[in-house]
């Protein structure tokens, strides 16, 4: 069964809040966290060195990130890998809005933030590397549905982790599927709706997460206009969700939809 959880807001301040959805917060899981982080005004944070490599998917606006080697710019539609080690300053030149991923999960000891004056040498165990950033790539575009993946085997080509905006426009469901890969799903708005091979459903509300295990059989339903962030580990792929065809759904509805799937994972 799903395991559903209720997000938590771990920063608010003026301009600035950072809502978990999964982490050493919300899920009491060390392993990887998944948040929403929302900036409303301009804003620079300190240097910061950690200890866990990030995706960031930036959501609106755009981020600016100093590092050894110059400026990396960020812009809305894109994703930005940062490695383990990477020794960064964010800049934020207005509202903005973007999901960062932690393998493993942010804490505030692994992040070593640099408060007050930056020491005239990177800490320890920093690393010689630099921002990677990647373009989404819509890997699904279905009538009521539309999948863009800013990481996985597509968009970044790695093979451990995806992660994705999926859109829908209106009530939809999709077939049923038991992947391979274990799957955290954050909702941004609307409703996600889960069934269950036992008939039961479950429903995530927006401001709310799920975990799916792997080989857990589940049938999608949306009633109505959502917006969610599936990550998946190992990445997603067709072969490896194992779906179960279905006339109506929201996949089978144009049959080029899992063809092109098909063919951008090749």
């Amino acid at each position: 069964m799903p395991t559903n959880v209720a997000a938590v807001d771990v920063v608010v301040v003026p301009g600035t809040t950072v809502t978990e959805y999964f982490g050493n917060v919300a899920s009491k899981e060390s392993g990887i966290s998944a948040g929403y982080v929302k900036i409303t005004e301009a804003t620079t944070n300190p240097w910061q060195t950690p200890q866990f490599e990030e995706h960031i998917l930036m959501v609106k606006g755009e981020a600016h990130l100093e590092h050894s080697k110059g400026t990396t710019i960020v812009k809305e539609g894109q994703g930005v890998i940062l490695p383990a080690g990477c020794r960064v300053k964010w800049i934020l030149p207005g509202p903005c809005e973007y999901v960062p991923i932690c393998l493993p999960a942010f804490s505030p000891d692994n992040v070593h933030r640099e408060e007050g004056e930056a020491p005239p040498a990177p800490p320890a165990h920093a690393t010689d590397t630099a921002p990677v950033v990647v373009d989404h790539v819509d890997v699904v575009k279905a009538p009521a549905l539309c999948i863009s993946e800013y990481f996985g085997g597509v968009a970044s080509k790695e093979g451990h982790i995806s992660a994705c905006v999926a859109k829908v426009d209106e009530a939809c469901t999709e077939a049923w599927q038991t992947p391979d890969f274990a799957e955290w799903v954050l909702v941004l708005s609307g409703e996600v709706q889960l069934e269950n091979s036992d008939g039961s459903i479950t429903k995530v509300p927006a401001g709310s997460g799920t975990f799916l295990a792997a080989k857990e059989r589940v049938r999608w339903i949306w009633p109505g206009p959502t917006v969610y962030v599936p990550i998946c580990m190992p990445a997603f792929n067709p072969d490896g969700c194992h779906r179960e065809e279905e006339v109506g759904s929201a996949k089978d509805q144009d049959p080029e939809t899992m063809k092109r799937l098909h063919e951008l994972h090749k």
